[in-house]
């Protein structure tokens, strides 16, 4: 049996020169750079959910604000004219800041009569807009959503 350690050798490693000081600082900015890259993308990764947060909420406050007026219409009591509410610049909350503060915009709807022209026929329509619009707290950019939705005059009338 061979004892663990040789008293005449007191080394067990044939090469005991160790990691040069080049090495450990080649392998510090390899890491480095590797997680400067992570946080790099993890921040623009958070801010790209936020805005695309923001985005959303403005596109259902939009939709909604469609929808209602759509209902408006449709149970309107004077069939024979398209009935709509327009207004401009209604505060809405599109989020809550970090601070707890309400990030403010505002919607508007605006209602344009048109024709739609085919060969033979023309039929009118009314196009209703909704526009919210805020002001970016990160960026300082104005950002807006718009949709538009299109009324036809009801078929007999």
């Amino acid at each position: 049996m061979t004892p663990r350690f040789l008293h005449n050798d007191t080394c067990l490693l044939n090469n005991e020169r160790g990691v040069t000081l080049l090495e450990v600082l080649v392998t510090v900015a390899v890491l480095s750079v590797l997680v400067i890259t992570v946080y790099i993308g993890i921040q623009y990764a958070e801010k790209q959910s936020v805005f695309n947060y923001r985005m959303r909420a403005a596109t259902l406050l939009a939709t909604g604000e469609l929808d209602k007026q759509y209902f408006i219409n449709k149970y309107h009591t004077n069939q024979n004219d398209l009935e709509f509410r327009p207004f401009s610049n209604r505060d809405v909350v599109i989020d809550v800041l970090e601070s707890g503060q309400p990030l403010i915009g505002t919607q508007s709807v605006t209602a344009y009569r048109a024709v739609e022209s085919t060969s033979t026929k023309q039929f009118p329509y009314t196009k209703l807009v909704c526009k919210v619009e805020w002001k970016d707290p990160l960026t300082d950019k104005t950002r807006y959503v718009e949709m538009r939705e299109d009324f036809y005059v009801r078929a007999g009338n």
